[in-house]
């Protein structure tokens, strides 16, 4: 789908916010993974940052980040840094952030993916306050019909969310793939670490299993409350335009965008990349036309494939519900 709104534009056939260096993102699309790189790659708002920060916590044994800003160098966001900059500037052990679709993705059978789904509903509420918050996009008074009408079309970024969730859910079985969801995360995490941990490097499961105090530390680094301290902080020091000539060319490409505008209103404001981290928080921000919009959605995009879900019911094999 060809899409240019105020938002998002199409570069090679994939749905990127404006503020982006498409020069960065076609290189992106080039990166060639090395043996036991890690990708962590979800559509956005499912979840992408708690997962990179479980990623990060199981390689690091839960060893602390001297500063905040760190983070986004232990993962760095490929889509936005593009090939060269993510792989040079990444601090090892680490892993790529991508929002890229399956058949886009840099793909390896030596690398390792991490896909994790969220309820859509909940995704779609998570995603325009994201766009509010994030000054790129200039959305701060933007109203939630405006968002919602982009996001049933599939005309935000990273397009369609069935478009995305699908082709990852049906590739679950490759051998180098973990699919996990949101839901399953907050109901039970030390179970989704332990899982996580062997998929990424038996050893580190071992490890784990031997010290369960360190497997502790992991879980309480990756609260939502641990989490705000370190990714707000981090993500606001990543926009400041202090080195700018020092910094990597998406990145400032991205400052360089929004200090573009006539007035920047919300430029000095501090940004919050992690908000609330909810199950279900869409009951008090969807109207019930807007329930009813997205439920028909959900079931008709999962209708025929073996993961059709119903209103009120859990999908066995996808995991996330509407009951939330």
């Amino acid at each position: 789908m060809d899409i240019s709104n105020r938002f998002c534009v199409s570069v090679e056939g994939v749905v990127i916010p404006r503020f982006l260096s498409e020069e960065c993102f076609r290189s992106a699309l080039r990166f060639k993974p090395k043996r036991g790189d890690v990708f962590v790659a979800t559509y956005p708002k499912c979840g992408t940052t708690w997962m990179q920060n479980l990623v990060l916590n199981i390689m690091r044994r839960g060893r602390n980040f001297e500063k905040p800003s760190d983070f986004h160098f232990a993962s760095p966001f490929l889509d936005m840094l593009g090939a060269e900059d993510s792989e040079k500037i990444m601090i090892r052990p680490g892993c790529y952030k991508t929002h890229l679709p399956l058949h886009k993705v840099p793909w390896s059978d030596d690398a390792k993916y991490i896909y994790v789904a969220r309820n859509p509903k909940d995704c779609c509420v998570s995603f325009y306050h994201h766009m509010k918050n994030l000054p790129g996009y200039q959305f701060s008074d933007g109203p939630f019909e405006e968002f919602f009408d982009l996001f049933i079309k599939g005309e935000v970024e990273f397009g369609n969310y069935f478009d995305h969730l699908i082709p990852w859910y049906e590739a679950r079985h490759r051998p180098n793939v973990f699919f996990t969801t949101f839901e399953e995360m907050k109901m039970d995490l030390k179970k989704i670490a332990m899982k996580l941990a062997e998929f990424i490097d038996k050893r580190e499961a071992e490890y784990l299993q031997d010290n369960p105090e360190v497997l502790e530390s992991i879980l309480h680094n990756c609260t939502f409350a641990e989490m705000k301290k370190i990714m707000n902080e981090g993500i606001s020091v990543m926009y400041s335009k202090d080195h700018l000539a020092s910094l990597p060319k998406g990145r400032r490409h991205i400052i360089q965008y929004i200090e573009s505008f006539p007035k920047r209103i919300e430029t000095d404001r501090k940004i919050n990349v992690i908000r609330k981290g909810e199950i279900g928080s869409h009951k008090h921000e969807l109207t019930p036309k807007q329930h009813e919009i997205l439920s028909r959605i959900i079931q008709e995009s999962t209708k025929g494939t073996g993961r059709y879900v119903s209103v009120g019911k859990v999908d066995v094999n996808i995991k996330f519900t509407l009951e939330y």
